[in-house]
C-alpha cells in the first residue's frame, strides 16, 4: 500500500471496543504522525466519533468509568465539556465529521461544522435507544440517535483511511482467518465469524477495563506494525 497524498480517516462504531481505536490512533501518533496531521478529514460514528474528537481535538479521554455498570449517556455528558477545549469547535469546524441518525426518518446526517463547543454533536452520535436511555439528545431542536445505525464505517468522497475493532474489509482492523460468508452492517462489510461475534458481545458488555486495555493495545500495536510495513516504514 503507497499512500501517495493525505488520506482521511474514518473510526467505525465500535462501542466499548472504542479501545482499540484509542490505540490504532496512538500508534498513529508514535509511528506515523504524519497521516493523523494531514488527514483533511477525520469521521466518526457511534464511539468512533469519541476518537475522531480526541484526534482532532488533541485530547485524551480517560476512560476509567466506561463500564456498563452507569449510564453512558449521563457520562458522556460530563466527561466531554470537561475534556474537551474552550474551542473545540474552531479545531473540529471542516475536519471533525460526526455522523448522526435522524430520529424521525432514519436518515444518514454528517455534521462538520460547529458553533460552539457545546454543539460538537457527539451526544448524538453515541445514543443507542435503551441502552443509553429513552430520551434521545437533540442538536438545534432535532432528535438523533447512534450514528451506527445508519452508516457504521462512515467515508468521504476522497480517499479514506478506515479503522474499525471489526475484521473485515477495511483498510486497519484486526487480522482474522478467511471466513466462508461476510456480514454487511450499514453499509459496512464485516467478517461473520465468531471473532467477531465475540467482539460485538464485548462492545456492548466489556470485559475488565484493565483486560481490555492491554488486549486492545497489544492488537492495536501488531495491527499498526503490519499497516506500517505495508507503507515500507
Amino acid at each position: 500500500m503507497i499512500i501517495k497524498q493525505p488520506q482521511s480517516i474514518s473510526f467505525s462504531g465500535s462501542g466499548f471496543m472504542a479501545t482499540y481505536q484509542l490505540g490504532v490512533a496512538q500508534c498513529f501518533l508514535n509511528h506515523a504522525p504524519w497521516i493523523v496531521r494531514t488527514a483533511p478529514c477525520v469521521l466518526g460514528a457511534s464511539a468512533g466519533s469519541l476518537v475522531a474528537a480526541a484526534v482532532v481535538c488533541e485530547i485524551t479521554f480517560a476512560l476509567g468509568p466506561f463500564n456498563p455498570s452507569i449510564n453512558v449517556l449521563h457520562w458522556l455528558e460530563y466527561v466531554l465539556p470537561k475534556y474537551l477545549p474552550s474551542d473545540a469547535h474552531r479545531m473540529a469546524s471542516g475536519r471533525l465529521a460526526v455522523t448522526m441518525t435522524r430520529l424521525t426518518d432514519g436518515k444518514h446526517i454528517v455534521m462538520s461544522e460547529f458553533q460552539s463547543k457545546e454543539d460538537v454533536a457527539l451526544l448524538c452520535s453515541c445514543f443507542v435507544p435503551g441502552y443509553c436511555g429513552t430520551h434521545p439528545p437533540s442538536f438545534k431542536g432535532v432528535y438523533y440517535m447512534d450514528g451506527g445505525f445508519s452508516s457504521f464505517q462512515p467515508v468521504v468522497p476522497s480517499q479514506t483511511l478506515t479503522v474499525s475493532p471489526f475484521s473485515g474489509d477495511i483498510d486497519i482492523c484486526p487480522a482474522d482467518t478467511t471466513c466462508t460468508w461476510d456480514l454487511v452492517v450499514s453499509g459496512a462489510t464485516l467478517k461473520g465469524n465468531v471473532a467477531n461475534i465475540v467482539r460485538m458481545f464485548n462492545a456492548i458488555y466489556p470485559m475488565t477495563l484493565e483486560v481490555r486495555h492491554l488486549l486492545h493495545s497489544l492488537d492495536a500495536k501488531v495491527t499498526m506494525c503490519r499497516f506500517l510495513q505495508l507503507l515500507g516504514r
